[in-house]
């Protein structure tokens, strides 16, 4: 196959395209938190929506999902507890393993992160039809599962 071939120059801007929308919705979330003058950075905020989502879970949950390196999440979980938002839990199970688990402050700032949210969700859909977004989600499935199962 050529480099140069049509397929491989929209696969090219494919990939450019979708590094852009990564920065562009980190940028937007972080000026939004920015200009409520909340003491967040957006990486935190990523670890908060997860344990709203999903509640208590264990670090490696945390850096498989948001793909983290267990160093940097772990840096990312001392400044959300030094904020008292999230705690550290024993498993009572195997004491190696730590529970990340959200605190009342935590819980609290999905109520203030709601309609911040809403907004940027809105934001993302804006001006696409309903059926353009249902295909491009369906299209990128299809590229994540491609690259997968490589």
């Amino acid at each position: 196959m050529k480099f140069n071939s049509a397929a491989v120059i929209l696969a090219r801007s494919l990939s450019d395209s979708t590094l852009s929308l990564r920065l562009a919705m980190k940028h937007y979330m972080q000026k939004k938190i920015t200009d409520q003058k909340i003491d967040l950075t957006f990486e935190m905020l990523q670890v908060l929506i997860f344990l709203w989502e999903r509640g208590e879970v264990n670090q490696q949950q945390i850096a498989d999902k948001l793909q983290k390196n267990k160093a940097s999440l772990t840096s990312l979980i001392d400044n959300l507890s030094k904020r008292n938002l999230v705690e550290r839990q024993e498993d009572p199970v195997d004491r190696r393993n730590k529970s990340i688990v959200l605190t009342s402050e935590g819980l609290a700032y999905q109520a203030l992160f709601k309609p911040i949210l809403d907004e940027f969700y809105q934001a993302l859909n804006k001006d696409m039809a309903t059926g353009e977004l249902e295909k491009l989600v369906g299209t990128l499935k299809r590229v994540i599962k491609n690259l997968e199962t490589e």
